[in-house]
């Protein structure tokens, strides 16, 4: 199992601290190749475990009401969620262009909804549709993007083979319950109730404790047995809080699996549903961007209701040190130079690549990757694209052979790198770290 050692120089709040973490690059495709992101990794859930213990389909629920007259919301004017009372990083500054999203030429897309909850308003990064004629392609990372590479779905089913990334969905009456962070505190997120004790963030130290509403059996990457240390697995735990009036997304990383409070992970990052505000400049998440991984996730459900209306997260594995918003954080080498793809960067699959041929669930994820595209997330194998854990992607395929997502590695190994294009979405800033 490859072992990736993550090292940055933090600026938070006016103080420098070290931050390093080792995260694991060896997750699992559906096909059994290894090779994923580290500090993100491949899969998540669409039959999400709710804290009741029973499970629950992940159903789409239909487009969200469409967003192309909607303000993006500007996040400088708010207060980002880091608990140590700074504000938040100023995205309508730091997303520029004249296009939604900080995409020149992009437009508002029709919204992606999970279990009832709306993911990120329909002009967020994420949501915004990149296939318009007023979007500009460049050619400046060409030549540090594997062009004979293969793409690779990377998620699969979660109860044999741990394959892909859970989501756990939780209502809005959900216990918080105590949560420990062991090396990232310095840049997470406090739960509801603020930090016990120590607030991390103003005291730049990398241990914390806030409350989450995680719960005991809740799905985490990789199934880890009970108290296992994370390792070389990046065990991320994730839980899609339901609300009145908007949803969260509470993203953890290096997650010990536990029947109990308290629950321990590296690092936690809250990102609210309803707002555009990035996190601060220079931070990290539960991935090495600094993004939600939720948001990026294929979702099995999505498949199957036939349209994924979002950005794709994919990992490579060299990038340079240097982000593009909504990215706020990198992972890569400042060895590298400014041909290495940043962390943020977005790609598209190139209109005319043929896919009829392709099998229907193939088609769907395809189609996406026209309109919205791929976003650079994490380090990890390159061309590796992230989804759930969702048992019902072990389905048999048509032909009955292998399992649904076995025939769909098939499909996308025939796109390789030099099937996609980058989409201009600004320069890469190194702002933080």
């Amino acid at each position: 199992m490859r072992r990736i050692t993550r090292v940055s120089w933090v600026v938070a709040l006016g103080m420098t601290a070290l931050s390093v973490a080792t995260g694991c690059g060896g997750g699992k495709g559906g096909s059994g190749a290894p090779g994923s992101d580290a500090g993100s990794s491949d899969g998540g859930e669409s039959t999400s475990t709710d804290a009741s213990g029973s499970t629950g389909t992940d159903a789409r629920t239909g487009a969200a009401a469409d967003g192309a007259g909607t303000t993006g919301t500007d996040a400088g004017a708010m207060t980002a969620n880091d608990g140590g009372g700074t504000t938040g990083t100023d995205s309508g500054a730091m997303l520029g262009g004249d296009g939604a999203g900080g995409v020149p030429g992009g437009q508002p897309g029709a919204g992606t909804t999970v279990s009832g909850c709306q993911i990120f308003p329909n002009d967020n990064p994420w949501n915004v549709a990149i296939d318009g004629p007023d979007v500009e392609i460049i050619h400046t990372y060409d030549s540090q993007l594997p062009q004979g590479t293969s793409s690779h779905p990377d998620f699969g089913d979660y109860t044999k083979n741990h394959y892909g990334i859970p989501y756990n969905v939780v209502d809005a009456e959900q216990l918080d319950e105590p949560t420990k962070f062991n090396l990232y505190a310095s840049q997470s997120d406090p739960g509801p109730g603020g930090w016990v004790g120590t607030n991390p963030v103003t005291a730049n130290a990398s241990t914390g404790t806030t409350a989450y509403p995680f719960f005991g059996g809740m799905h985490i990457e990789g199934d880890p047995a009970l108290g296992a240390a994370p390792g070389n697995q990046d065990q991320h735990g994730i839980v899609l809080q339901q609300g009145q009036t908007g949803c969260t997304s509470y993203e953890a990383w290096h997650c010990v699996a536990s029947s109990s409070p308290p629950f321990v992970c590296a690092n936690g990052a809250v990102f609210d549903l309803t707002s555009n505000a990035l996190r601060p400049a220079g931070w990290t998440s539960a991935d090495a961007a600094g993004l939600s991984i939720l948001a990026g996730l294929v979702k099995y459900s999505e498949v199957q209701a036939g349209a994924v209306t979002h950005a794709i997260r994919v990992t490579f594995n060299s990038t340079q040190a240097g982000y593009i918003p909504p990215a706020t954080h990198a992972s890569g080498s400042f060895a590298l130079g400014s041909a290495y793809p940043p962390m943020g960067l977005r790609l598209r699959l190139k209109a005319t690549v043929a896919t009829s041929s392709y099998l229907t669930a193939s088609q769907v994820i395809m189609a996406a990757m026209k309109k919205y595209g791929l976003m650079v997330a994490d380090i990890g194998s390159d061309w590796y694209f992230q989804g759930d854990s969702d048992d019902r992607w072990a389905d048999m395929a048509p032909d009955g052979q292998d399992t649904l997502i076995d025939e769909m590695s098939g499909d996308f190994d025939n796109l390789t790198g030099a099937d996609f294009e980058v989409v201009y979405t600004g320069d890469p800033v190194a702002t933080g770290l």
